[in-house]
């Protein structure tokens, strides 16, 4: 079961968020080699990278208006004894932003990419270093990260849009370079990350909450998590979801990805 620690991106696996994937599995081989040849897998992989690459450029403070808005209502959520937690709270406060963001965008796909990554970005950096801090500096810091991510998020999806192809192609260049040796990993489809990064990502997602007890041999088992959506300001309410990334941890444990087949 996933725990709420999971929230963030996972720094093993790219940064990428991944906590809301319903199947992720090793590829090799042809089946690996398939799904490298298709641009359009790779945009939350390039969106979470190229995302470091234009905070460089893209450095506007928050909107007050944003900021202050934001903060006032999540500190009556503190008055009222709501436990506010930055990292739980503050991609869900962001993204809602990217359907505005994005829309008529001529690549609505990779403009979402764009946009959830740099909410994922700024709100990691400003929420990992308050973990232990009070309900309203978590209020404080999760507006923080939110706003900023909206103030830059224009300048982002230009920035990362001018990069995209090639990151693309430099990923498929990657993952289809694996395929026949440590293989890749894809998530709902898309593309992690492939080679040797593999069992330090599994790792990473095993230590954010999947239990031992997950790792079965029957390989068709669903592993259920729950999943909180929540805001700065408004604690969510839990959803389950599916995760077959039990099947991910079982091909790290055999040691080879051949040697465990994938279910249907």
């Amino acid at each position: 079961m996933f725990s709420s620690t999971a929230r963030a991106g996972v720094a093993e696996c790219g940064g990428i968020r991944l906590e809301d994937a319903v199947t992720c599995e090793i590829r090799g081989e042809l089946e690996c080699t398939g799904g490298c040849e298709h641009l359009g897998v790779y945009e939350k992989a390039c969106a979470t990278k190229l995302h470091k690459v234009c905070r460089d450029t893209c450095t506007l403070d928050p909107e007050p208006t944003c900021t202050d808005s934001c903060t006032e209502s999540c500190t009556r959520d503190c008055d009222a004894g709501v436990n506010v937690i930055c990292i739980h709270n503050c991609f869900g406060e962001c993204s809602g932003a990217c359907l505005v963001s994005c829309e008529g965008a001529a690549d609505h796909a990779q403009c979402q990419a764009s946009c959830e990554a740099t909410c994922d970005g700024e709100c990691d950096i400003k929420c990992a270093p308050v973990v232990d801090g009070s309900c309203y500096t978590h209020c404080i810091e999760c507006c923080g990260g939110s706003c900023t991510a909206q103030a830059n998020m224009d300048c982002q999806t230009t920035c990362q849009d001018q990069e995209f192809r090639d990151c693309e192609y430099e990923l498929e260049a990657e993952c289809s370079g694996s395929c026949s040796g440590e293989g890749a990993l894809f998530c709902d489809g898309k593309y992690v990350l492939s080679g040797s990064e593999i069992p330090g990502c599994v790792s990473a997602l095993l230590a954010k909450g999947i239990s031992t007890d997950d790792l079965r041999v029957d390989l068709d088992t669903d592993v259920v998590h729950d999943v909180r959506e929540g805001f700065c300001s408004v604690d969510g309410s839990a959803a389950p979801r599916k995760s077959m990334l039990a099947m991910v941890a079982m091909m790290l444990v055999a040691g080879s990805f051949r040697r465990v087949r994938r279910s249907s």
